[in-house]
Protein backbone atom coordinates (compact mmCIF):
# COMPACT_ATOMS: atom_id res chain seq x y z
CA UNK A 1 0.00 0.00 0.00
CA UNK A 2 1.67 3.20 -1.14
CA UNK A 3 2.50 6.30 0.85
CA UNK A 4 -0.06 8.41 -0.96
CA UNK A 5 -2.79 6.00 0.09
CA UNK A 6 -1.69 6.02 3.72
CA UNK A 7 -1.66 9.81 3.81
CA UNK A 8 -5.14 10.00 2.32
CA UNK A 9 -6.27 7.43 4.85
CA UNK A 10 -5.36 9.73 7.72
CA UNK A 11 -7.90 12.21 6.39
CA UNK A 12 -10.41 9.46 5.71
CA UNK A 13 -11.66 9.04 9.24
CA UNK A 14 -14.25 6.27 9.18
CA UNK A 15 -15.28 5.16 12.64
CA UNK A 16 -17.76 2.40 12.17
CA UNK A 17 -18.41 0.83 15.55
CA UNK A 18 -20.07 3.63 17.47
CA UNK A 19 -23.53 3.02 18.85
CA UNK A 20 -24.82 5.60 21.30
CA UNK A 21 -21.29 6.27 22.61
CA UNK A 22 -18.98 9.29 22.55
CA UNK A 23 -16.50 9.94 19.75
CA UNK A 24 -13.69 10.26 22.31
CA UNK A 25 -14.32 6.76 23.62
CA UNK A 26 -14.24 5.37 20.11
CA UNK A 27 -10.91 7.04 19.25
CA UNK A 28 -9.16 5.43 22.20
CA UNK A 29 -9.13 2.05 20.40
CA UNK A 30 -5.69 1.70 18.72
CA UNK A 31 -5.62 -1.81 17.23
CA UNK A 32 -3.71 -2.48 14.02
CA UNK A 33 -4.53 -4.46 10.89
CA UNK A 34 -2.02 -6.33 8.78
CA UNK A 35 -3.16 -7.70 5.41
CA UNK A 36 -0.80 -10.41 4.09
CA UNK A 37 -0.03 -10.87 0.39
CA UNK A 38 -2.07 -13.58 -1.36
CA UNK A 39 0.70 -16.18 -1.24
CA UNK A 40 0.81 -16.05 2.58
CA UNK A 41 -2.90 -16.55 3.20
CA UNK A 42 -3.64 -19.54 5.35
CA UNK A 43 -6.04 -22.20 4.14
CA UNK A 44 -8.44 -22.69 7.00
CA UNK A 45 -10.86 -25.51 7.74
CA UNK A 46 -14.36 -24.86 9.12
CA UNK A 47 -14.55 -24.55 12.88
CA UNK A 48 -17.42 -26.22 14.75
CA UNK A 49 -19.96 -23.84 16.28
CA UNK A 50 -19.89 -22.90 19.93
CA UNK A 51 -22.77 -21.77 22.09
CA UNK A 52 -22.28 -18.96 24.56
CA UNK A 53 -25.58 -17.11 24.85
CA UNK A 54 -25.48 -13.62 26.27
CA UNK A 55 -28.00 -11.92 28.52
CA UNK A 56 -29.73 -9.30 26.38
CA UNK A 57 -32.10 -6.54 27.47
CA UNK A 58 -34.13 -4.41 25.07
CA UNK A 59 -33.87 -0.63 25.48
CA UNK A 60 -35.87 0.37 22.39
CA UNK A 61 -38.37 2.35 24.47
CA UNK A 62 -35.61 4.73 25.58
CA UNK A 63 -33.61 5.09 22.40
CA UNK A 64 -35.65 4.68 19.20
CA UNK A 65 -39.35 4.28 20.04
CA UNK A 66 -40.99 5.91 23.03
CA UNK A 67 -44.46 5.84 21.46
CA UNK A 68 -44.88 2.13 22.23
CA UNK A 69 -46.35 1.54 18.75
CA UNK A 70 -44.79 -1.12 16.59
CA UNK A 71 -44.22 -0.09 13.00
CA UNK A 72 -46.54 -2.02 10.70
CA UNK A 73 -47.12 -1.65 6.95
CA UNK A 74 -50.64 -1.04 5.63
CA UNK A 75 -52.24 -0.21 8.97
CA UNK A 76 -56.02 -0.01 9.28
CA UNK A 77 -56.86 1.78 12.53
CA UNK A 78 -59.97 2.14 14.65
CA UNK A 79 -60.52 3.77 18.05
CA UNK A 80 -62.84 2.62 20.81
CA UNK A 81 -63.47 3.47 24.46
CA UNK A 82 -63.32 0.45 26.76
CA UNK A 83 -64.37 -0.02 30.37
CA UNK A 84 -65.66 3.50 30.94
CA UNK A 85 -62.13 4.91 31.15
CA UNK A 86 -63.02 7.97 29.11
CA UNK A 87 -59.97 7.25 26.94
CA UNK A 88 -59.98 5.83 23.45
CA UNK A 89 -57.80 2.81 22.80
CA UNK A 90 -56.44 1.95 19.38
CA UNK A 91 -57.27 -1.19 17.40
CA UNK A 92 -54.95 -1.97 14.48
CA UNK A 93 -54.98 -4.42 11.61
CA UNK A 94 -52.22 -4.67 9.04
CA UNK A 95 -50.57 -6.65 6.27
CA UNK A 96 -50.06 -9.82 8.32
CA UNK A 97 -53.78 -10.17 9.07
CA UNK A 98 -53.53 -10.11 12.89
CA UNK A 99 -55.39 -7.63 15.13
CA UNK A 100 -53.64 -5.55 17.80
CA UNK A 101 -54.90 -3.52 20.76
CA UNK A 102 -52.97 -0.53 22.12
CA UNK A 103 -54.17 0.98 25.40
CA UNK A 104 -54.26 4.74 25.83
CA UNK A 105 -52.26 5.47 29.00
CA UNK A 106 -53.20 9.16 29.21
CA UNK A 107 -52.21 12.11 27.05
CA UNK A 108 -50.76 10.32 23.96
CA UNK A 109 -48.46 13.29 23.36
CA UNK A 110 -46.82 12.58 26.74
CA UNK A 111 -47.35 8.90 27.52
CA UNK A 112 -46.57 5.85 25.37
CA UNK A 113 -49.28 3.51 24.18
CA UNK A 114 -49.29 0.10 25.88
CA UNK A 115 -49.81 -2.95 23.70
CA UNK A 116 -52.20 -5.47 25.27
CA UNK A 117 -50.72 -8.72 24.01
CA UNK A 118 -53.14 -11.46 23.08
CA UNK A 119 -56.29 -9.36 23.48
CA UNK A 120 -57.61 -10.62 20.16
CA UNK A 121 -56.20 -14.11 20.68
CA UNK A 122 -55.81 -16.07 17.48
CA UNK A 123 -58.09 -13.86 15.41
CA UNK A 124 -56.49 -13.65 11.98
CA UNK A 125 -58.10 -12.51 8.78
CA UNK A 126 -56.02 -13.73 5.87
CA UNK A 127 -53.98 -10.59 5.26
CA UNK A 128 -54.52 -6.81 5.26
CA UNK A 129 -56.97 -7.04 8.15
CA UNK A 130 -59.35 -4.12 8.65
CA UNK A 131 -60.91 -4.21 12.17
CA UNK A 132 -63.79 -2.37 13.79
CA UNK A 133 -65.49 -2.87 17.18
CA UNK A 134 -69.18 -2.05 17.59
CA UNK A 135 -72.28 -3.33 19.39
CA UNK A 136 -74.15 -4.65 16.37
CA UNK A 137 -77.02 -6.45 18.15
CA UNK A 138 -77.66 -4.02 21.01
CA UNK A 139 -76.71 -6.38 23.85
CA UNK A 140 -74.17 -3.95 25.33
CA UNK A 141 -71.09 -5.92 24.21
CA UNK A 142 -69.17 -4.96 21.09
CA UNK A 143 -68.64 -7.42 18.27
CA UNK A 144 -65.44 -7.51 16.24
CA UNK A 145 -65.90 -6.87 12.53
CA UNK A 146 -62.95 -7.65 10.28
CA UNK A 147 -62.47 -6.97 6.59
CA UNK A 148 -60.09 -9.40 4.88
CA UNK A 149 -57.61 -9.08 2.04
CA UNK A 150 -54.47 -10.49 0.49
CA UNK A 151 -54.41 -13.72 -1.48
CA UNK A 152 -56.43 -15.80 1.00
CA UNK A 153 -59.59 -17.63 0.02
CA UNK A 154 -61.55 -15.21 2.20
CA UNK A 155 -60.19 -12.02 0.66
CA UNK A 156 -62.96 -9.48 0.26
CA UNK A 157 -65.18 -10.94 2.97
CA UNK A 158 -66.40 -9.27 6.14
CA UNK A 159 -66.01 -11.57 9.16
CA UNK A 160 -67.81 -11.30 12.51
CA UNK A 161 -66.58 -12.38 15.95
CA UNK A 162 -68.48 -12.40 19.28
CA UNK A 163 -66.82 -11.96 22.65
CA UNK A 164 -67.81 -14.94 24.80
CA UNK A 165 -65.63 -13.72 27.65
CA UNK A 166 -65.43 -10.38 29.44
CA UNK A 167 -64.18 -7.04 28.19
CA UNK A 168 -60.90 -7.42 30.04
CA UNK A 169 -60.49 -11.15 29.29
CA UNK A 170 -62.18 -11.66 25.95
CA UNK A 171 -62.72 -14.94 24.09
CA UNK A 172 -63.45 -14.20 20.44
CA UNK A 173 -65.49 -16.73 18.50
CA UNK A 174 -66.36 -16.39 14.85
CA UNK A 175 -70.09 -16.33 14.16
CA UNK A 176 -71.97 -17.80 11.22
CA UNK A 177 -71.17 -15.54 8.31
CA UNK A 178 -73.81 -13.02 7.28
CA UNK A 179 -72.31 -13.58 3.77
CA UNK A 180 -70.90 -10.11 3.16
CA UNK A 181 -68.46 -10.22 0.26
CA UNK A 182 -67.24 -7.34 -1.88
CA UNK A 183 -64.61 -8.83 -4.20
CA UNK A 184 -61.05 -8.45 -2.90
CA UNK A 185 -59.45 -6.61 0.04
CA UNK A 186 -62.45 -5.58 2.12
CA UNK A 187 -61.87 -2.53 4.35
CA UNK A 188 -64.68 -1.78 6.80
CA UNK A 189 -66.12 0.92 8.99
CA UNK A 190 -69.22 0.78 11.20
CA UNK A 191 -71.71 3.65 11.53
CA UNK A 192 -75.47 4.25 11.57
CA UNK A 193 -75.54 5.90 8.14
CA UNK A 194 -79.32 5.51 7.64
CA UNK A 195 -80.17 7.03 11.06
CA UNK A 196 -82.42 4.19 12.25
CA UNK A 197 -80.54 3.68 15.53
CA UNK A 198 -78.63 0.56 14.50
CA UNK A 199 -74.98 0.45 13.38
CA UNK A 200 -74.56 -0.35 9.71
CA UNK A 201 -71.47 -1.39 7.74
CA UNK A 202 -69.67 0.45 4.95
CA UNK A 203 -67.08 -1.50 2.95
CA UNK A 204 -64.59 -0.55 0.24
CA UNK A 205 -62.48 -2.91 -1.88
CA UNK A 206 -59.28 -3.09 -3.96
CA UNK A 207 -61.03 -1.74 -7.05
CA UNK A 208 -62.11 1.41 -5.24
CA UNK A 209 -65.78 0.47 -5.05
CA UNK A 210 -67.89 1.32 -2.00
CA UNK A 211 -70.73 -0.78 -0.56
CA UNK A 212 -73.37 0.07 2.04
CA UNK A 213 -74.99 -2.67 4.16
CA UNK A 214 -77.99 -1.89 6.36
CA UNK A 215 -78.32 -3.59 9.74
CA UNK A 216 -81.50 -5.71 9.84
CA UNK A 217 -80.40 -7.98 12.70
CA UNK A 218 -82.97 -9.65 14.88
CA UNK A 219 -81.96 -10.48 18.44
CA UNK A 220 -78.65 -12.35 18.42
CA UNK A 221 -78.90 -13.15 14.72
CA UNK A 222 -76.72 -10.72 12.78
CA UNK A 223 -78.08 -9.81 9.36
CA UNK A 224 -77.02 -7.12 6.92
CA UNK A 225 -78.51 -6.40 3.51
CA UNK A 226 -76.86 -4.56 0.68
CA UNK A 227 -78.34 -1.10 0.12
CA UNK A 228 -79.77 -1.00 -3.41
CA UNK A 229 -79.86 2.82 -3.34
CA UNK A 230 -76.59 3.81 -1.63
CA UNK A 231 -75.94 7.50 -0.92
CA UNK A 232 -72.51 7.33 -2.62
CA UNK A 233 -71.57 5.47 -5.81
CA UNK A 234 -68.16 7.05 -6.42
CA UNK A 235 -65.16 4.96 -7.43
CA UNK A 236 -62.24 6.02 -5.22
CA UNK A 237 -59.30 4.38 -6.99
CA UNK A 238 -57.29 1.33 -5.98
CA UNK A 239 -57.41 -0.09 -2.44
CA UNK A 240 -59.97 2.23 -0.91
CA UNK A 241 -60.27 2.37 2.90
CA UNK A 242 -63.28 4.04 4.60
CA UNK A 243 -63.78 5.64 8.02
CA UNK A 244 -67.11 7.03 9.20
CA UNK A 245 -68.45 8.71 12.31
CA UNK A 246 -71.88 9.97 13.32
CA UNK A 247 -71.66 13.56 14.58
CA UNK A 248 -75.01 15.01 15.66
CA UNK A 249 -77.45 14.81 12.76
CA UNK A 250 -74.85 13.90 10.15
CA UNK A 251 -72.39 11.15 9.28
CA UNK A 252 -68.93 12.15 8.14
CA UNK A 253 -67.29 9.64 5.80
CA UNK A 254 -63.61 9.80 4.74
CA UNK A 255 -62.15 7.40 2.16
CA UNK A 256 -58.44 6.98 1.35
CA UNK A 257 -56.84 5.21 -1.60
CA UNK A 258 -53.51 3.75 -2.73
CA UNK A 259 -52.33 7.07 -4.18
CA UNK A 260 -52.64 8.70 -0.76
CA UNK A 261 -55.71 10.75 -1.70
CA UNK A 262 -58.51 11.36 0.80
CA UNK A 263 -62.16 12.06 0.00
CA UNK A 264 -64.69 13.46 2.48
CA UNK A 265 -68.49 13.26 2.41
CA UNK A 266 -71.28 14.42 4.70
CA UNK A 267 -74.35 12.17 4.83
CA UNK A 268 -77.69 13.55 6.12
CA UNK A 269 -81.30 12.44 6.19
CA UNK A 270 -83.27 13.49 3.11
CA UNK A 271 -86.95 12.71 3.48
CA UNK A 272 -87.25 8.94 3.83
CA UNK A 273 -83.73 8.35 2.57
CA UNK A 274 -80.26 9.84 2.94
CA UNK A 275 -78.20 12.16 0.79
CA UNK A 276 -74.44 12.67 0.57
CA UNK A 277 -72.48 15.81 -0.23
CA UNK A 278 -68.73 15.87 -0.94
CA UNK A 279 -66.37 18.33 0.80
CA UNK A 280 -62.75 19.26 0.22
CA UNK A 281 -60.49 17.78 2.90
CA UNK A 282 -57.18 19.45 2.00
CA UNK A 283 -54.77 16.74 3.25
CA UNK A 284 -53.28 13.56 1.85
CA UNK A 285 -50.88 10.74 2.71
CA UNK A 286 -47.79 9.48 0.90
CA UNK A 287 -49.41 6.23 -0.27
CA UNK A 288 -52.25 3.91 0.78
CA UNK A 289 -54.12 6.42 2.94
CA UNK A 290 -56.04 4.76 5.77
CA UNK A 291 -58.21 7.19 7.79
CA UNK A 292 -59.80 6.89 11.23
CA UNK A 293 -61.67 9.19 13.62
CA UNK A 294 -60.40 9.77 17.16
CA UNK A 295 -61.11 11.96 20.19
CA UNK A 296 -57.85 11.84 22.13
CA UNK A 297 -57.62 15.41 23.42
CA UNK A 298 -60.98 17.20 23.50
CA UNK A 299 -63.83 14.92 24.49
CA UNK A 300 -66.68 15.03 22.01
CA UNK A 301 -64.58 16.52 19.21
CA UNK A 302 -63.79 14.19 16.31
CA UNK A 303 -60.24 14.53 15.01
CA UNK A 304 -58.75 12.65 12.08
CA UNK A 305 -55.93 10.08 12.09
CA UNK A 306 -54.30 8.94 8.83
CA UNK A 307 -51.88 6.02 8.38
CA UNK A 308 -49.97 5.37 5.17
CA UNK A 309 -48.65 2.23 3.51
CA UNK A 310 -45.30 2.42 5.31
CA UNK A 311 -46.92 2.63 8.75
CA UNK A 312 -46.47 6.37 9.36
CA UNK A 313 -49.36 7.71 11.48
CA UNK A 314 -50.38 11.38 11.49
CA UNK A 315 -52.85 13.02 13.87
CA UNK A 316 -54.92 16.00 12.65
CA UNK A 317 -56.83 18.13 15.13
CA UNK A 318 -60.22 19.45 14.04
CA UNK A 319 -60.44 22.70 16.05
CA UNK A 320 -63.54 24.07 14.27
CA UNK A 321 -65.40 20.78 14.49
CA UNK A 322 -66.43 20.83 10.82
CA UNK A 323 -63.14 19.58 9.27
CA UNK A 324 -62.68 22.86 7.41
CA UNK A 325 -59.34 23.29 9.21
CA UNK A 326 -57.22 20.27 10.01
CA UNK A 327 -54.10 21.00 12.04
CA UNK A 328 -51.30 18.44 12.29
CA UNK A 329 -50.39 17.55 15.89
CA UNK A 330 -46.81 16.30 15.63
CA UNK A 331 -46.32 15.14 19.21
CA UNK A 332 -48.87 12.31 19.15
CA UNK A 333 -46.98 9.78 17.04
CA UNK A 334 -43.57 11.43 16.64
CA UNK A 335 -41.77 9.94 19.64
CA UNK A 336 -40.31 7.14 17.53
CA UNK A 337 -37.77 7.01 14.73
CA UNK A 338 -39.87 6.23 11.71
CA UNK A 339 -37.54 4.38 9.39
CA UNK A 340 -39.68 2.97 6.59
CA UNK A 341 -39.91 -0.66 5.45
CA UNK A 342 -36.82 -2.90 5.25
CA UNK A 343 -34.84 -0.35 7.25
CA UNK A 344 -31.08 -0.65 7.71
CA UNK A 345 -29.38 1.56 10.35
CA UNK A 346 -25.71 2.51 10.70
CA UNK A 347 -24.04 4.93 13.10
CA UNK A 348 -20.95 7.03 12.38
CA UNK A 349 -18.88 9.52 14.30
CA UNK A 350 -17.82 12.59 12.31
CA UNK A 351 -15.74 14.94 14.43
CA UNK A 352 -17.56 15.32 17.74
CA UNK A 353 -20.97 14.48 16.29
CA UNK A 354 -22.76 11.15 16.13
CA UNK A 355 -24.97 10.38 13.15
CA UNK A 356 -27.53 7.69 12.41
CA UNK A 357 -28.17 6.89 8.75
CA UNK A 358 -31.23 4.81 7.92
CA UNK A 359 -31.75 3.32 4.48
CA UNK A 360 -34.87 1.47 3.42
CA UNK A 361 -36.71 -0.38 0.69
CA UNK A 362 -37.33 2.57 -1.65
CA UNK A 363 -33.62 3.43 -1.87
CA UNK A 364 -33.75 6.70 0.06
CA UNK A 365 -31.80 7.49 3.23
CA UNK A 366 -32.52 9.65 6.26
CA UNK A 367 -29.98 11.27 8.57
CA UNK A 368 -30.41 11.76 12.33
CA UNK A 369 -28.00 13.53 14.68
CA UNK A 370 -27.62 12.40 18.29
CA UNK A 371 -29.26 14.91 20.64
CA UNK A 372 -29.60 13.84 24.27
CA UNK A 373 -31.55 17.02 25.08
CA UNK A 374 -34.32 16.28 22.57
CA UNK A 375 -37.82 15.50 23.77
CA UNK A 376 -38.83 11.94 22.97
CA UNK A 377 -36.10 9.89 21.29
CA UNK A 378 -32.52 11.25 21.51
CA UNK A 379 -32.15 11.77 17.77
CA UNK A 380 -32.99 14.82 15.68
CA UNK A 381 -33.60 14.40 11.98
CA UNK A 382 -31.61 16.56 9.54
CA UNK A 383 -34.34 16.65 6.93
CA UNK A 384 -33.22 16.93 3.34
CA UNK A 385 -29.54 16.43 4.17
CA UNK A 386 -29.11 13.82 1.44
CA UNK A 387 -31.03 15.89 -1.10
CA UNK A 388 -32.30 13.89 -4.04
CA UNK A 389 -30.01 10.88 -3.54
CA UNK A 390 -31.99 7.74 -4.26
CA UNK A 391 -30.45 4.40 -5.21
CA UNK A 392 -31.96 1.29 -6.77
CA UNK A 393 -33.90 0.13 -3.72
CA UNK A 394 -32.88 -1.51 -0.43
CA UNK A 395 -30.29 1.06 0.60
CA UNK A 396 -27.89 0.60 3.51
CA UNK A 397 -25.76 3.72 3.79
CA UNK A 398 -23.20 5.16 6.18
CA UNK A 399 -21.28 8.41 6.53
CA UNK A 400 -17.50 8.78 6.51
CA UNK A 401 -14.92 11.48 5.81
CA UNK A 402 -12.88 11.44 2.61
CA UNK A 403 -10.25 14.18 2.23
CA UNK A 404 -12.13 16.19 4.84
CA UNK A 405 -15.53 15.93 3.11
CA UNK A 406 -18.57 13.85 3.96
CA UNK A 407 -18.72 10.62 1.99
CA UNK A 408 -21.96 8.63 1.81
CA UNK A 409 -21.46 4.96 0.97
CA UNK A 410 -24.47 2.78 0.25
CA UNK A 411 -25.45 -0.61 -1.07
CA UNK A 412 -28.56 -1.23 -3.14
CA UNK A 413 -30.81 -3.95 -4.51
CA UNK A 414 -28.78 -4.55 -7.67
CA UNK A 415 -25.65 -5.30 -5.60
CA UNK A 416 -23.64 -2.30 -6.78
CA UNK A 417 -22.00 -0.23 -4.03
CA UNK A 418 -22.09 3.51 -4.61
CA UNK A 419 -20.36 6.55 -3.12
CA UNK A 420 -21.49 10.19 -2.97
CA UNK A 421 -19.23 13.08 -1.91
CA UNK A 422 -20.61 16.25 -0.31
CA UNK A 423 -18.82 19.11 -2.09
CA UNK A 424 -21.09 21.80 -0.62
CA UNK A 425 -19.96 24.29 2.00
CA UNK A 426 -23.02 25.53 3.87
CA UNK A 427 -25.61 23.61 1.88
CA UNK A 428 -25.09 19.90 1.08
CA UNK A 429 -24.22 19.26 -2.57
CA UNK A 430 -23.78 15.55 -3.25
CA UNK A 431 -21.82 14.31 -6.27
CA UNK A 432 -21.61 10.62 -7.13
CA UNK A 433 -18.08 9.17 -7.25
CA UNK A 434 -18.62 6.67 -10.04
CA UNK A 435 -15.27 4.84 -9.81
CA UNK A 436 -14.90 4.81 -6.04
CA UNK A 437 -15.62 1.09 -5.73
CA UNK A 438 -13.79 -0.10 -8.81
CA UNK A 439 -13.16 -3.83 -8.47
CA UNK A 440 -16.08 -4.51 -6.11
CA UNK A 441 -18.76 -6.80 -7.50
CA UNK A 442 -21.64 -8.27 -5.51
CA UNK A 443 -24.70 -10.04 -6.88
CA UNK A 444 -27.86 -8.46 -5.46
CA UNK A 445 -28.54 -6.64 -2.20
CA UNK A 446 -25.16 -5.32 -1.13
CA UNK A 447 -24.98 -4.24 2.54
CA UNK A 448 -21.55 -2.65 2.98
CA UNK A 449 -19.54 -1.80 6.06
CA UNK A 450 -15.89 -0.69 6.22
CA UNK A 451 -13.42 -1.38 9.00
CA UNK A 452 -10.22 0.59 9.54
CA UNK A 453 -9.01 -0.07 13.10
CA UNK A 454 -5.76 1.88 12.76
CA UNK A 455 -7.37 4.84 10.98
CA UNK A 456 -4.50 4.75 8.49
CA UNK A 457 -6.24 3.95 5.21
CA UNK A 458 -5.96 0.15 5.36
CA UNK A 459 -9.66 -0.18 4.71
CA UNK A 460 -11.45 -3.52 4.56
CA UNK A 461 -14.85 -3.46 2.85
CA UNK A 462 -17.23 -6.19 4.04
CA UNK A 463 -20.64 -6.70 2.46
CA UNK A 464 -23.51 -9.13 2.54
CA UNK A 465 -25.51 -10.25 -0.49
CA UNK A 466 -28.89 -11.60 -1.54
CA UNK A 467 -27.67 -15.19 -1.46
CA UNK A 468 -26.57 -14.88 2.18
CA UNK A 469 -22.82 -14.88 1.56
CA UNK A 470 -20.32 -12.42 3.04
CA UNK A 471 -17.63 -10.85 0.84
CA UNK A 472 -14.49 -8.90 1.73
CA UNK A 473 -12.38 -6.47 -0.31
CA UNK A 474 -9.27 -4.41 0.45
CA UNK A 475 -7.73 -1.34 -1.16
CA UNK A 476 -5.03 -2.34 -3.65
CA UNK A 477 -4.01 1.13 -4.87
CA UNK A 478 -5.27 4.62 -5.64
CA UNK A 479 -6.24 5.48 -9.19
CA UNK A 480 -6.98 9.11 -10.05
CA UNK A 481 -7.72 9.80 -6.39
CA UNK A 482 -10.08 6.84 -5.97
CA UNK A 483 -9.28 3.47 -4.36
CA UNK A 484 -9.05 0.31 -6.44
CA UNK A 485 -10.30 -2.74 -4.53
CA UNK A 486 -9.32 -6.37 -4.68
CA UNK A 487 -11.16 -9.36 -3.24
CA UNK A 488 -9.96 -10.95 0.01
CA UNK A 489 -10.61 -14.66 -0.42
CA UNK A 490 -11.09 -17.30 2.24
CA UNK A 491 -11.96 -15.35 5.34
CA UNK A 492 -15.76 -15.76 5.05
CA UNK A 493 -15.87 -18.93 2.94
CA UNK A 494 -17.61 -20.99 5.65
CA UNK A 495 -20.29 -18.38 6.38
CA UNK A 496 -23.62 -18.27 4.61
CA UNK A 497 -26.72 -16.72 6.14
CA UNK A 498 -30.32 -17.50 5.22
CA UNK A 499 -30.48 -14.96 2.37
CA UNK A 500 -30.11 -11.18 2.43
CA UNK A 501 -27.10 -11.14 4.74
CA UNK A 502 -26.31 -7.87 6.51
CA UNK A 503 -22.96 -7.85 8.37
CA UNK A 504 -21.55 -5.82 11.27
CA UNK A 505 -18.06 -6.27 12.73
CA UNK A 506 -16.52 -5.22 16.05
CA UNK A 507 -13.36 -6.28 17.87
CA UNK A 508 -11.57 -6.27 21.18
CA UNK A 509 -7.98 -7.12 22.04
CA UNK A 510 -8.45 -10.86 21.48
CA UNK A 511 -11.22 -11.46 18.91
CA UNK A 512 -13.19 -10.12 15.96
CA UNK A 513 -16.95 -10.56 16.22
CA UNK A 514 -19.21 -10.80 13.19
CA UNK A 515 -22.97 -10.24 13.47
CA UNK A 516 -25.04 -11.17 10.41
CA UNK A 517 -28.68 -10.29 9.86
CA UNK A 518 -30.72 -12.53 7.56
CA UNK A 519 -34.15 -12.94 5.98
CA UNK A 520 -35.95 -14.69 8.84
CA UNK A 521 -35.14 -11.89 11.31
CA UNK A 522 -32.54 -13.77 13.34
CA UNK A 523 -29.04 -12.39 13.90
CA UNK A 524 -26.28 -14.99 13.54
CA UNK A 525 -23.01 -14.40 15.37
CA UNK A 526 -19.44 -15.50 14.71
CA UNK A 527 -16.13 -15.08 16.48
CA UNK A 528 -12.52 -15.24 15.26
CA UNK A 529 -9.75 -15.23 17.87
CA UNK A 530 -6.31 -13.72 17.29
CA UNK A 531 -3.22 -12.74 19.26
CA UNK A 532 -0.98 -9.75 18.61
CA UNK A 533 -1.66 -8.07 15.29
CA UNK A 534 -4.63 -9.14 13.20
CA UNK A 535 -3.92 -11.17 10.08
CA UNK A 536 -7.33 -10.50 8.52
CA UNK A 537 -7.07 -13.12 5.79
CA UNK A 538 -6.18 -15.82 8.32
CA UNK A 539 -9.07 -15.17 10.72
CA UNK A 540 -11.02 -18.36 11.50
CA UNK A 541 -14.65 -17.48 12.26
CA UNK A 542 -16.75 -19.93 14.21
CA UNK A 543 -20.47 -19.57 14.78
CA UNK A 544 -21.65 -18.75 18.31
CA UNK A 545 -25.03 -18.49 19.96
CA UNK A 546 -24.53 -15.02 21.40
CA UNK A 547 -27.99 -13.52 20.76
CA UNK A 548 -30.53 -16.35 20.34
CA UNK A 549 -33.38 -14.30 21.82
CA UNK A 550 -32.98 -11.29 19.52
CA UNK A 551 -35.50 -11.78 16.73
CA UNK A 552 -36.66 -9.09 14.33
CA UNK A 553 -39.76 -9.10 12.14
CA UNK A 554 -38.00 -10.46 9.03
CA UNK A 555 -34.84 -9.12 7.38
CA UNK A 556 -32.73 -8.14 10.36
CA UNK A 557 -30.05 -5.53 9.66
CA UNK A 558 -27.84 -5.14 12.76
CA UNK A 559 -25.26 -2.50 13.63
CA UNK A 560 -23.04 -3.23 16.62
CA UNK A 561 -20.67 -1.58 19.07
CA UNK A 562 -18.50 -3.46 21.58
CA UNK A 563 -17.43 -1.63 24.72
CA UNK A 564 -15.88 -3.41 27.75
CA UNK A 565 -17.57 -6.71 26.99
CA UNK A 566 -20.97 -5.17 26.28
CA UNK A 567 -22.47 -5.47 22.81
CA UNK A 568 -24.70 -2.55 21.83
CA UNK A 569 -26.96 -3.68 18.97
CA UNK A 570 -29.40 -1.65 16.92
CA UNK A 571 -31.26 -3.44 14.15
CA UNK A 572 -33.87 -2.69 11.54
CA UNK A 573 -36.48 -5.10 10.19
CA UNK A 574 -38.82 -5.57 7.24
CA UNK A 575 -41.71 -3.65 8.79
CA UNK A 576 -39.64 -0.54 9.57
CA UNK A 577 -38.91 -1.09 13.27
CA UNK A 578 -35.61 0.05 14.78
CA UNK A 579 -34.93 -1.96 17.94
CA UNK A 580 -32.07 -1.54 20.40
CA UNK A 581 -30.51 -4.26 22.60
CA UNK A 582 -27.76 -4.31 25.22
CA UNK A 583 -26.09 -7.73 25.48
CA UNK A 584 -23.54 -8.75 28.10
CA UNK A 585 -21.34 -11.83 28.47
CA UNK A 586 -18.88 -11.78 31.33
CA UNK A 587 -16.97 -14.63 29.78
CA UNK A 588 -15.85 -12.62 26.75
Amino acid sequence: MNKKLLLSGRTALLIFALLLASCATQKEQKDSVYIPPPEKRAIETPVPPVTDAMACSEVTAKSTNRSGIESMPYMRINFIERGGSGRQDMVIGNKNGHIYLYQNMGDPAMHPWQQIFGYFGDVKAGAFSSPALADLDGDGKPELVVGTGGFSSESGKVLFFRNEGSEESPRWKRTGDPALSVGNDAAVTVVDYDFDGRPDIIVCNSEGKIFFFRNVSSGKELRFVKDSSPPIKTNFGMYAVPAAKKIGDRVVLVVGNSMGKLFMFEIRKDGKGVKARQHNIGIRAKTFASPAFASLFEKGRADLVVADGDGLITYYENPKGDFSLLRKKEAVYSSRLFAGPVCAPTISCIGDRTYLVVGNMDGTMRLFEKDDTAAGVPWKEKKGHFGVIKVEGFSRGFLALWHGKELLVTGQGSGRIRAFLNVGVKVPDWREQHNFFEGVKVREHSTPVIIDPEENGKWILVTGAGDGRIHAFRIKELKQGHPVWERVDGVFENIRADRFSSPALVKDEKAVYLFVGQQDGRIRTYRADFSGKINFSALRFRETGFVPDVLMKEHSSPFVQLNNGTFDIISGDYNGNLRHFICKNNGI
